[in-house]
């Protein structure tokens, strides 16, 4: 085989690996989004104010996270503080409805947070688990109660962007 036919054939040798690795750590980054559960007491007030800041500050640093709410004891619906003070924040919650933290949420998830609650029984070890207790209430003080929670969920977004564990 001369010089030149021998260049050619590892070049395309390289080109077909290239593409055959690219394709590869495609794959891997296209999959589903590791899941993180926040709980508190009624599923539609701190959990969900996690949820929906964690969700939008995750999507904007392109992480490949996605939150969602329960309750040890749901309420039926978003209470009028929350949901008002989501709206004023760009978030629509109308449609939300609060659920309860079953055992079956914790399977296959990266990280469980809860609120004032202990989870620990439903958890049984299956996940990291967080507990961001005696945070300012947000259904007597949102702004305050936002706040709090948004520092939280920025300092975890933050360590899970540089690579360290939930």
């Amino acid at each position: 085989m001369h010089l030149t036919s021998l260049r050619h054939v590892l070049l395309i040798v390289a080109v077909a690996l290239g593409a055959q690795a690219t394709q590869s750590l495609a794959a891997e980054t296209a999959g589903e989004p590791k899941r993180v559960v926040f709980v508190c007491e009624h599923g539609s007030v701190k959990s969900l104010v996690a949820t929906v800041y964690f969700n939008r500050l995750a999507e904007q640093r392109g992480l490949p996270y996605r939150a969602m709410a329960r309750g040890t004891a749901p309420d039926s619906t978003v209470p009028s503080p929350v949901a008002e003070g989501l709206h004023g924040d760009g978030f629509d919650v109308a449609g939300f409805v609060p659920r309860l933290l079953r055992a079956s949420d914790i399977d296959g998830i990266a990280l469980i947070v809860s609120f004032d609650q202990d989870v620990t029984t439903t958890v049984g070890g299956r996940a990291p688990y967080r507990k961001w207790d005696d945070l300012p209430g947000v259904l007597t003080d949102y702004g305050r109660g936002r706040d709090a929670i948004v520092s939280h969920v920025d300092a975890l977004l933050s360590t899970l962007a540089g690579g360290g564990s939930p």
